[in-house]
């Protein structure tokens, strides 16, 4: 009889360590997931930001080109 309680005690915790073991793996599931969506999002602003940046320093280089030759017809 006292096995069967040790048994039966023993049981729920283990249950109950096999849940929380199951938590935890999901747990690094959902942050490894959620890390490599951050850094997909990470790599798509970059991409978005090198493209504002081009597209602005190619306007910039079109009108300092455009005054250049401006001071040159001047001079």
């Amino acid at each position: 009889m006292a096995q069967s309680a040790r048994s039966a005690v023993a049981d729920p915790s283990a249950s109950e360590r096999e849940d929380a073991l199951a938590e935890v793996r999901q747990l690094i599931t959902d942050l490894r997931d959620a890390a490599q969506d951050g850094r997909g999002l990470a790599r798509r602003y970059a991409d978005v930001l090198q493209n504002v940046v081009d597209e602005y320093c190619i306007e910039f280089e079109k009108r300092a080109e455009a005054a250049l030759a401006r001071l040159e017809a001047v001079a």
